[in-house]
């Protein structure tokens, strides 16, 4: 029996008991088992896959960290710009969901008593007053850091993790900031070769105005040999019964001279001359270009014009331009919807300072997330395929809009509605008669 307990104290180092052995043994199975989650989960960390959304990388992580780490939400928070971008992941009845929430970081932050992880904490605990937020950050290969990883702790859990969870929570973030960064260089990339298409696009789109522009010229011709030979057989047929036929070519033909008129100074950029006109005459001349091709996709189109017209000072081309960017975006936002509709209404708005002409361009269709909104004025970003946009309708609706003293504006819910607003100086009477007003920008 003595060497029985002799050779037990030197295979355990432990002077004890069988029984205090077998519990010692227990506790050490449990913890290399506790080891082997640990480092099975940062395998699983390691493998993020680079095309997920951000949301979708935050509930992946997440749905890790919750095998070996107490927390009730987890945020993944992105650096860029002076814009912090945090996605929160929580379980909801049993599902987890994610919410995304943008901040900016104030100029006082990243200052020796202001650090950029202590703003994050003081933010998110006070979104959440009932957790305390452990946050580590995650680094580049240069070491900077781009990022954060936060645990979203109730009182209870906090008391009960320890120094050793945040050490694991650190060694997490170092193997999942090599994969995040992935993730970043993998988008700059992919925005690189998006933006390239995007100018190979644009660039069609240029010259396939230019052949539209030779190709109205070139009706113009023969469009005007038969207005005329119309008109003279008009007056030849007097009251025949062949007389509302023929009447019927004439108008026709005048309506198309129209649209290639349209059509033409729409193409010279150089026309852009400032003149007196009102938002109904832009409306008709928009629709006079592109109703056929609304009404081919199937839409109904609503206008509710103000009478008397509201008139502004500006470009009728460049404002027409707008519209018409507009419209094809409706048009293109409500394929495949059901009752596909578009409202056109102008109206007057007017506060203490100013007063505007405005038009809004309503449509039922599948809507803007969140996440895209701030984005859509931006050159070459585009929620369309590929080959159905080139990402600089709206920029250069906005840049006309501002360099006409006006603004341009969206309101949209996803898979709801989407209202575009334009709202331009409006030109008061005084003005229209020769006096210098504040919104007469001739």
């Amino acid at each position: 029996m003595q060497n029985k307990q002799e050779i037990l104290e030197k295979l355990t180092g432990i002077q004890s008991s069988r029984k205090s052995y077998y519990t010692e043994l227990t506790y050490l199975v449990e913890e290399m088992k506790k080891k082997n989650r640990q480092l099975a989960v940062i395998n699983q960390l390691t493998q993020l896959s680079i095309n997920a959304s951000w949301p979708e990388t935050s509930i992946y992580i997440a749905s890790q960290l919750t095998q070996i780490l107490p927390f009730a939400r987890f945020v993944l928070t992105l650096t860029k710009g002076g814009h912090l971008s945090s996605y929160l992941a929580s379980q909801e009845d049993g599902q987890w969901q994610c919410h995304t929430h943008t901040s900016v970081v104030p100029e006082f932050v990243e200052q020796p008593t202001h650090p950029l992880k202590g703003f994050l904490k003081d933010m998110l605990e006070a979104m959440f007053p009932d957790y305390h937020a452990l946050s580590v950050p995650l680094h580049s290969q240069r070491n900077q850091a781009f990022g954060y990883l936060t645990l979203l702790q109730k009182a209870e859990q906090s008391a009960d993790s320890d120094s050793q969870d945040a050490e694991l929570f650190s060694l997490i973030a170092s193997h999942v900031g090599v994969s995040v960064e992935n993730i970043l260089l993998f988008q700059d990339v992919s925005e690189k070769i998006k933006i390239e298409a995007q100018l190979v696009q644009s660039a069609k789109m240029a010259a396939i105005g230019e052949m539209a522009a030779g190709i109205a010229h070139e009706l113009n011709s023969p469009l005007t040999a038969i207005l005329g030979n119309s008109q003279l057989l008009l007056r030849e047929m007097k009251a025949t019964p062949t007389a509302p036929l023929m009447n019927d070519i004439y108008q026709c033909g005048v309506r198309c001279k129209k649209i290639i008129q349209n059509l033409l100074t729409f193409s010279r950029q150089e026309e852009y001359v400032f003149s007196t006109i009102s938002i109904d005459e832009v409306v008709e001349d928009a629709l006079g270009l592109i109703g056929y091709q609304l009404s081919v996709s199937g839409l109904t189109v609503t206008k509710h014009l103000t009478q008397p017209p509201l008139q502004f000072h500006g470009s009728r081309h460049q404002i027409e331009q707008i519209v018409i960017n507009l419209l094809l975006n409706a048009r293109d936002a409500l394929a495949g919807r059901e009752n596909p509709c578009i409202e056109l209404r102008s109206f007057l708005l007017e506060d203490e300072a100013h007063a505007y002409v405005g038009l809004s361009v309503y449509d039922n269709g599948e809507g803007i997330s969140g996440e895209q909104l701030p984005q859509i004025f931006q050159p070459f970003y585009s929620t369309k395929e590929r080959t159905k946009g080139t990402g600089l309708g709206l920029s250069v609706s906005l840049g006309i809009a501002e360099a006409h003293g006006g603004k341009l504006m969206v309101e949209s819910e996803e898979n709801e509605y989407s209202q575009f607003t334009l709202l331009l100086p409006l030109l008061r009477e005084e003005a229209r008669n020769g006096e210098k007003t504040d919104t007469d920008r001739g």
